[in-house]
């Protein structure tokens, strides 16, 4: 039976094995496999998380890293009813307990028996696990050969039947409450998104895409998702740190022709192609960005010299990756007088967007408001957490139907007559840090949680490369603490970017008669 528009996105790509099933799916450095050969390893690892008790509801950790076994894990936990939880497998042990505290997880995918050590060790629990290898495989280390990848198992117990508003994924953001927020996505709206992303970026079967993101952020599921619906081929890149002019060789000898990269990372990749002006690779036909604001300086530059569309997205993880989409034509990149941020552009289909005030009134037109989404991006809210659901995703007063939500983003935006949604900037505490969403508190709390700080407050500067955290904190009298060890001790408990670049003591923070902080008189940071 042919997919229809509410099929969960797991049953999408096993009905795409059954029509293209020698069609490359996945390539890496490990290897390739197959669409028939993606299904059946997938198949192998869901029965073996089934028999392990995980089914519809359940987390379980994808404890592996980009690669074929990413795939095979992902689609494994789908095929056996369950939900993947994405995670930072670099992020310290205490972090990484944290976050399998919250998720309820007892549950895990690792390539081999070395692995799933690991990460027990590090988890400080015991975690059911299924192997991304195949049972036949002999692996003494977590390196795994080429053949061992490339092998099928003949498994052939089909996928579960998913329910379209069961838990699909989850995956933590920044919180306010110094505690990381669980977002919980359900299949019915990832299942939307993948189907409007890949007509959005008209995606077909003769599309080979990168998979850049990391697997911990959600970007990483729409590189390789809506390919995999649509028989493309998406191929992982081994290290995604390299410049992007190290990154051209790749695109050019895999013939990529769909990129999706950090704004920050395409600005980058925009100037140097300024500086040192050359033709990019010839299948290369789509660039996407987002995660950050671009400049339309480098969108004019950009088009002016003939490289590929760019398309800038914006979305959170609570809308399900992305929300809007903004591609301009000539006569908007003519009329841009200056420098300006990249508008937001128009919701996606399925996605509503209302610029609100403060008592959710629609702002008029060139009025400044708070974004709102709705419709069928909107995840199923905090897993968990029902308090903080409740709080962020509200009674939406437009829908037409009773008992839709709205997220509040927290963004300040515009809207011209007739034109695109425009940001303006926050309305709370968080802050962008190298593609992360970040909120202060959650930074503030690790530092005070220090045994000598008794006071704190934590800031993003201005630094060359982008904003960076900065903290200032007063000390109990007497104490030996340095910035360093205090940094040495964020890191050990937390991931780097949520670490500040530079820590001031102070022997008390500036205050007013009131007790609030006095932002003006914190002294600049110190150096490091």
């Amino acid at each position: 039976m042919s997919p229809t528009e509410t099929t969960p996105v797991p049953l999408r790509i096993a009905h795409r094995a059954g029509i293209t099933p020698e069609a490359t799916a996945v390539r890496a450095a490990e290897g390739e496999l197959t669409y028939r050969q993606l299904d059946r390893r997938a198949r192998a690892v869901a029965e073996e998380l089934r028999a392990a008790g995980a089914g519809p509801e359940d987390t379980v950790l994808l404890g592996v890293r980009r690669g074929i076994h990413w795939a095979v894990g992902l689609l494994g936990i789908w095929y056996a009813g369950a939900a993947a939880l994405l995670v930072d497998l670099d992020a310290p042990g205490e972090r990484l307990r944290t976050l399998l505290d919250a998720a309820g997880t007892r549950h895990a995918v690792a390539p081999d028996t070395y692995a799933a050590a690991m990460l027990q060790r590090r988890t400080g629990r015991e975690l059911f696990w299924a192997a991304t290898t195949t049972a036949s495989a002999t692996t003494t280390a977590p390196t795994i050969t080429a053949p061992t990848i490339t092998a099928a198992p003949t498994a052939a117990e089909p996928p579960a039947r998913i329910a379209p508003g069961s838990l699909a994924y989850v995956l933590f953001t920044s919180g306010s409450t110094g505690l990381p927020k669980p977002v919980a996505v359900g299949h019915a709206g990832l299942a939307a998104q993948v189907r409007t992303l890949a007509e959005r970026y008209g995606l077909t079967a003769g599309d080979t895409v990168l998979q850049f993101a990391a697997p911990a952020f959600d970007v990483s599921l729409e590189e390789a998702l809506p390919t995999w619906c649509t028989g493309g081929t998406a191929v992982f890149v081994t290290d995604n740190v390299l410049s992007p002019a190290e990154l051209e060789p790749f695109l050019a000898e895999q013939r990529i022709s769909v990129v999706n990269l950090p704004t920050p990372y395409w600005t980058q990749w925009a100037k140097d192609l300024e500086r040192a002006p050359r033709a990019l690779p010839g299948a290369l036909r789509r660039v996407v960005i987002g995660s950050d604001a671009g400049r339309t300086a480098d969108l004019v530059n950009w088009a002016a010299a003939g490289h590929p569309p760019v398309v800038s997205c914006y979305g959170l993880t609570e809308s399900t990756i992305t929300a809007t989409s903004y591609e301009p034509g000539a006569a908007e990149l003519a009329g841009f007088a200056g420098d300006e941020l990249i508008p937001l552009g128009e919701p996606l289909a399925g996605v509503r967007a209302y610029v609100l005030d403060e008592e959710l009134r629609e702002a008029p037109p060139g009025t400044p408001g708070e974004l709102y989404l709705a419709g069928s991006c909107l995840a199923r809210g905090y897993h968990g957490r029902p308090a903080l659901t409740s709080e962020r995703f509200v009674a939406d007063p437009f829908a037409e139907a009773p008992g839709e939500r709205m997220y509040r983003t927290g963004d300040r935006v515009t809207r011209a007559p007739g034109g695109p949604l425009v940001f303006l900037g926050r309305a709370d505490d968080q802050v962008k840090i190298r593609g992360h969403r970040v909120e202060l508190k959650e930074v503030e709390a690790a530092v005070a949680a220090h045994p000598d700080v008794v006071d704190v407050v934590a800031r993003a500067v201005a630094a060359d490369g982008g904003p960076q955290l900065a903290a200032w904190a007063a000390l109990t009298p007497g104490s030996a603490l340095t910035p360093d060890a205090l940094r040495r001790h964020l890191l050990a408990k937390m991931p780097g970017y949520l670490v500040p670049a530079t820590v001031t003591l102070m022997e008390r923070l500036p205050r007013t008669p009131g007790g609030k902080l006095d932002p003006r008189a914190l002294p600049a940071p110190a150096p490091r």
